[in-house]
């Protein structure tokens, strides 16, 4: 089976101490990188709202992740040693299933901001959201639509692109969108900072340029947000 990347939000309890929630992920990152398949793992807290946590695990397989996950002797504690730093309801809402999306290219070193293969200072994370059935013919023509769509944009950013793109869809098609299962284009965006991008929507010319994916056909909504990963790899 071809690589994945499997995508998680975790909203943070706001009483967790800082020491205590990287403790805690450092030591689940290190049980995800003894797993079979598991190549490296990024995290970054999100820029719009640091309470919520975004990690971008990188698996050979989705079978191998697979494995992981029904393997009670490793997941069970894996997963309790994360009960005390999740937020499992209050405002900042239930814990959302993972997805995975099949990246092109992958891995998706955009993600990788501290590494010096990278050049972004963050990674605008793009959700596009679209019927579970959405065919292999229109999965295409948003892909081509995306594409134009960056292209376009990186004239009216004056520099503050970094000219790094993946782009992948969901394997599942039950992504949970305002209630609604659907199936997501993903698009990370490589940009030199936040400000910069703030700047590039204010730029003259880009409502008309943003237009091209709020008018897709089919489309459900986007969803956006910027992180700044930490890259973890195996053998590290």
């Amino acid at each position: 089976m071809a690589p994945v990347t499997e995508i998680i939000l975790t909203p943070i309890k706001p009483d967790a101490p800082a020491d205590v929630v990287a403790s805690v992920l450092d030591a689940n990152t290190q049980v995800l990188l003894a797993q079979p398949g598991c190549l490296r793992v990024r995290r970054s807290p999100v820029h719009e709202d640091p309470s919520k946590m975004r990690l971008f695990v990188d698996w050979a397989s989705l079978d191998q992740h697979r494995a992981f996950a029904a393997d009670a002797a490793v997941y069970g504690p894996f997963r309790a040693k994360m009960g005390p730093i999740v937020d499992a309801g209050s405002g900042a809402g239930p814990r959302v299933p993972p997805h995975h999306a099949a990246f092109t290219p992958f891995p998706p070193a955009v993600l990788d901001v501290q590494s010096s293969a990278t050049r972004a200072g963050v990674t605008e994370v793009l959700h596009a959201y679209f019927a579970p059935d959405i065919s292999e013919a229109q999965r295409s023509s948003v892909e081509r639509t995306m594409r134009e769509f960056v292209a376009r944009v990186e004239p009216l950013a004056g520099g503050g692109m970094t000219g790094e793109v993946a782009l992948g869809w969901t394997v599942e098609d039950d992504v949970q969108f305002k209630g609604e299962p659907c199936r997501a284009l993903v698009g990370l965006l490589g940009w030199t900072g936040v400000d910069a991008h703030v700047k590039t929507r204010e730029a003259e010319g880009f409502a008309e340029v943003v237009s091209m994916l709020r008018n897709l056909e089919g489309l459900k909504g986007l969803e956006m947000c910027h992180v700044a990963c930490t890259t973890t790899e195996r053998g590290s």
